[in-house]
């Protein structure tokens, strides 16, 4: 099946932003943990974080909350990772191919992951931030927002996407089995 040139063009573009996304997001990540005050101009939104993420916490308990930060991250390097993948292939015209279809179902499952980790990553983080203001200050909290609900339907919608392409792929064989 011939791939159009846009198409191929596209998903190089989107396999470079993807490569990008893959490299800044854990270094604008850990900039800001290691320098919250200063880090406040780049609106990078760690909704969970609120206003314990500052220059006052001690800095073993920001590195700690990065440790438990970066479980979610690595997902969402994961996702950018595998749609990488999955816009070299359509690049190469390997749009229908069994890889394809497998890059498209790690984007779905690290979306996923990624929410579940964002969750269960908020407790401690939230718990290693306002632990430095001492004992009735301290907080366990947790949240899932719109924001994750967005996301658990985007990963649904890539997960029947990447259904879809398997199904058309099984199709396409079965009949290019027939004479």
């Amino acid at each position: 099946m011939a791939v159009s040139t846009r198409l191929l063009s596209l998903s190089r573009l989107m396999a470079w932003l993807s490569l990008a996304g893959f490299v800044l997001v854990p270094a604008i990540t850990a900039y800001v943990f290691l320098r919250p005050d200063t880090s406040q101009w780049l609106m990078f939104n760690v909704d969970h974080l609120g206003a314990t993420l500052n220059g006052k916490v001690p800095l073993n308990f920001r590195l700690m909350a990065l440790a438990c930060e970066l479980v979610a991250v690595a997902f969402t390097m994961w996702s950018l990772w595998s749609l990488r993948r999955l816009f070299l292939l359509y690049a190469q015209g390997e749009v229908f191919s069994y890889g394809a279809f497998r890059a498209l179902n790690h984007v779905a499952i690290a979306l996923f992951g990624g929410v579940i980790a964002n969750f269960v990553m908020q407790g401690p983080i939230s718990f290693l931030l306002s632990y430095p203001l001492g004992p009735g200050h301290r907080y366990i909290s947790l949240g899932f927002g719109s924001g994750d609900v967005a996301t658990l339907f985007m990963a649904g919608v890539v997960l029947v996407i990447a259904r879809v392409m398997a199904e058309a792929r099984r199709v396409a064989e079965e009949n290019a089995g027939f004479v």
